[in-house]
Parts: C-alpha cells; sequence; structure tokens
C-alpha cells in the first residue's frame, strides 16, 4: 500500500477548507430557517420559480394577450387552427378613425337598432350595432355584384375601404386597464366539407383585416359546439354561454362567423350602495316596484330634443347616454326616426350638474337578427341568390346563402358601473343541395325498379292509378 505523507502546511490547508465548508453550510441553514419562519403557519415559503397566485375575486378578468388580439388558444383548438389573427396594429389613436367610418357605424346603428330591439312590451332587449357590423363586412369582403352593392348599402358604406378602418378600430377596442375593458373578438369556423371551397386570399384578409383565428371542424360533432361554446365564453369573460348543440347548426353549413364583444368600465362618480331606493317604474304593461341607484355628478351632459331629453354620464371608458321619452312618447317612436341615434350623438351636448335615478338592472337579449331585419330587406340580399363568388374557389360547385344571424346579449348596470357583453353569429350554408325539390305524380309516369345487383327488375308505366285489372 502506497501511504501520502502531508506537510504541516498542508494540513492547516485542509483544516482551513473544512471550516470554511462548515460554515458555508450553517449559513445555508440559518437562511432557510429564516424563510421558513416568515412563512404563514401551516404554509410552505414559495418556490423561486412559482408566482404567488392572486388574491383577485374569481370574476375579475384575465389579461388579454397584448401581442394577439383575439382570445388564446388552447391546445384542443389549436389542434384544428387553420390561421392564427394578424399582428395588432400599434400606436393607433382615435383620430386615425375617419369621420367616414363613424358616420357609417352610426349610420347602420340607425338603420338596424328600432328592428332589433322589437317592440314586445314588457320585454327588455339589447343590441350590439358593432358586433353585427364585424361579420357582415367580412361576408362583404367575399361579396360580388349586386351583393356587394347591397351589404355596402346595408353598411352605410360609399366608396371608404372599410376593412382598414375596421382594421384600426380593431385595434382601439382591445384594451385593459385598472378601470375598464374593452375586448373585441372575431373566429370562423370552417365546415370540413367545405373548406377546401373558399379562397385562400378572402381566408388571408379574415385574419390580416379582421383578426379573425379560422377553424376546421365537423359541425356534427358535438365536440365542435363544446370546442365554439368555449371560445365564446372565454372571449366574453363567461357572460356570454351560447349552449350551441350540433342541430343548431344547418346539415349544409359551410362556414360560420362569430363576432364577440366584452365591455366593463367604472362610473366615474360611482352610486353609493347605501342611497338606493325601492320606487316604482311604470312599464307598459303596470307598474313594479324595483331598486333605483340616486347620485349626482359634477361633470355630466345633457340636451333636449323633440319628444325627449338626455344626460350624459362618464366611464372609465366612454360614456353612457339616458334618453327618456316624453309622456305619452315611446322610446319606438324616438327609434322611427332613422337618423335619431346620429342625431342624439352629435346634438348641442351642455354640462351640467346633474341628479340622477337609474334603476339597477341585469338581463339577457337573445335575437333572431335575420328576422328582426327583414323590413329592410336582408333576407332577399343575403338568401335569395347572393353573390359570394369572392369567398369562393373558381371551380367551387357551392351556392353559399346566409342561413342565420343571431346575437347573444348581456347588460349589468351596477353601482360600481357598466359590464356588458355580445355574441353575433352569421351561418352561411349550401343553398344548392338545400333547395327542397317536390315532384307532385299526377299525371302518367314511369317507376323503375332495380335490384342490389343493379339488374333492371322492372320497368312500369303508370297512366291511371284507379285502373283495376283482374288477375288471369
Amino acid at each position: 500500500m502506497k501511504t501520502i505523507l502531508m506537510s504541516e502546511k498542508d494540513v492547516k490547508q485542509k483544516v482551513n477548507h473544512k471550516g470554511m465548508r462548515l460554515l458555508a453550510l450553517v449559513l445555508v441553514m440559518l437562511m432557510l430557517f429564516s424563510v421558513t419562519a416568515c412563512a404563514p403557519k401551516g404554509e410552505k415559503p414559495p418556490a423561486p420559480s412559482e408566482s404567488k397566485k392572486s388574491d383577485v375575486k374569481n370574476d375579475q378578468p384575465d389579461k388579454p394577450n397584448k401581442k394577439t388580439p383575439d382570445v388564446n388558444q388552447d391546445d384542443v383548438l389549436k389542434k384544428i387552427l387553420l390561421a392564427a389573427p394578424g399582428t395588432k396594429l400599434d400606436s393607433v389613436q382615435y383620430d386615425d378613425i375617419s369621420a367616414s367610418c363613424r358616420a357609417a357605424l352610426w349610420g347602420f346603428a340607425d338603420k338596424t337598432s328600432r328592428l332589433a330591439l322589437g317592440d314586445e312590451a314588457g320585454k327588455n332587449a339589447l343590441y350590439s350595432p358593432i358586433s353585427l357590423y364585424y361579420p357582415l363586412a367580412m361576408l362583404e369582403a367575399g361579396s360580388a355584384g349586386t351583393t356587394r352593392e347591397g351589404l355596402r348599402d346595408l353598411l352605410c358604406l360609399s366608396d371608404q375601404d372599410i376593412s382598414a378602418e375596421l382594421r384600426k378600430l380593431y385595434s382601439l377596442m382591445t384594451k385593459e386597464d385598472k378601470d375598464s375593458i374593452e375586448q373585441i373578438a372575431n373566429s370562423a369556423w370552417l365546415s370540413n366539407n367545405y373548406k377546401d371551397d373558399l379562397r385562400q386570399e378572402w381566408l388571408d384578409q379574415l385574419s390580416n383585416d379582421y383578426y379573425a383565428s379560422a377553424f376546421a371542424v365537423d359541425f356534427t360533432d358535438p365536440v365542435t359546439s363544446e370546442q365554439m361554446n368555449a371560445w365564446v365564453k372565454k372571449a366574453t369573460r363567461d357572460k356570454i354561454d351560447p349552449k350551441f348543440e350540433p342541430d343548431y347548426f344547418d346539415p349544409l353549413v359551410m362556414f360560420v362567423l362569430i363576432n364577440t364583444l366584452y365591455y366593463k368600465a367604472s362610473w366615474r362618480t360611482s352610486f353609493d350602495e347605501k342611497l338606493n331606493t325601492e320606487d316604482t317604474f311604470h312599464t307598459p304593461t303596470g307598474d313594479v316596484k324595483v331598486t333605483f341607484m340616486n347620485g349626482g355628478s359634477g361633470d355630466a351632459m345633457h340636451v333636449e330634443g323633440d319628444r325627449w331629453r338626455a344626460a350624459q354620464l362618464n366611464l372609465t371608458s366612454g360614456f353612457v347616454r339616458f334618453v327618456l321619452p316624453d309622456s305619452g312618447v315611446t322610446p319606438e317612436m324616438l327609434l322611427e326616426d332613422e337618423t335619431f341615434l346620429q342625431d342624439l350623438r352629435n346634438s348641442a351636448w351642455q354640462s351640467c350638474e346633474l341628479a340622477i335615478t337609474v334603476p339597477k338592472f341585469t338581463y339577457r337579449s337573445s335575437i333572431n337578427l335575420l328576422e328582426a331585419l327583414e323590413p329592410i330587406s336582408v333576407i332577399p340580399l343575403l338568401q335569395r341568390g347572393p353573390d359570394f363568388s369572392g369567398l369562393l374557389k373558381e371551380e367551387s360547385l357551392a351556392n353559399p346563402y346566409v342561413s342565420k344571424i343571431a346575437q347573444q346579449t348581456f347588460i349589468a348596470f351596477e353601482e360600481g358601473g357598466i359590464e356588458a357583453a355580445a355574441m353575433t353569429l352569421v351561418e352561411v350554408s349550401d343553398e344548392c343541395a338545400m333547395m327542397p325539390i317536390e315532384i307532385k305524380l299526377d299525371r302518367p309516369f314511369i317507376y323503375v325498379i332495380e335490384d342490389d345487383a343493379g339488374a333492371p327488375l322492372f320497368v312500369g308505366i303508370v297512366r291511371n292509378p284507379q285502373t283495376l285489372r283482374s288477375l288471369e
């Protein structure tokens, strides 16, 4: 065995190294002890890689992904994703939206709101013009001929490129801060049976100009309905649950366009719940007792018009206008004026010290917009031989038509502010195979009987069904 001799110097160095290691070990133990002692009793201190959970309430929305204007896709949706939304424009200012674009949006709101809100006594109604505007604009991008002219007239467009304007507007409608949220999202759900019929140029425009996610799906599969429900719920912060089922969709649906909108803002001057009162609200069908919020504002606005007066309260993002019709005048009467909303917006508003009493309410609304907008010829425009050649490949044999337009909305007026959401669905189906064929055999006809082997077993003619021939 080989013996290793160590000098006195080596021995001292080894002892010193051991002492340093021992000292380091003691320091580490003391640090661990101090961290553990600072942690609440019964809890482990968080590891460096763990993020501490937020103390925010469950109903607080998640912060949107600033890189992508659309809602985040989960792993399941990523598997069927054909196209992701384009990159959102940066540094867009409110002045970048042209006056002609705003005029088109408000003209569309005037044209459609009265019809969409209906006139059913005692029933609350809510309609989002902008949530319908986006999918109709996506259809306009794929239309041609008189259909395109009709859609541009419906959207109150002249010669402006609305896709460029809506692209900028989208950027302004995807924001979130401490006191307000505005989130818009678009998606296109393409049937596996028809996705190859669609032009790539149109799909690219949906992605780039309208920030739409495109998915390839089987509408007869319950999983598709679940995925669509989940997408809408996430985009509207769980305020809209459409509860789609496979039988909701047309048997020959080609694609579905969906727009969602979520909005939440606080009052600039909040209502105090302690000032709430129970009082009478005079409904068209009788008086009811409701909870009223009572408050005031020093930076409010007011204006009076023919048969109405209005007040405007500021929110942390935007504002809300309340219009009270004169006695004997109904809201429907005011909305019959095709420029009422535009005139209201452009009125000579004046600053005022406002004391206001407004009912506290929360409700949901559902509208069949295709049926509601029938008086302005939406059904003939979109159902009777529409020209959507701009979204179809030349070799496609499909004949698309709009088979459904539906909107669901939610609103909550409370002491802290306003929360609202909308979901608009436009369904496009293949008309060719869906057109019912009627044959009435009321004159002589031929019939042929063939077996499974393909043999012509019988060929007959019926010239008189009542003729009886005796068997020989």
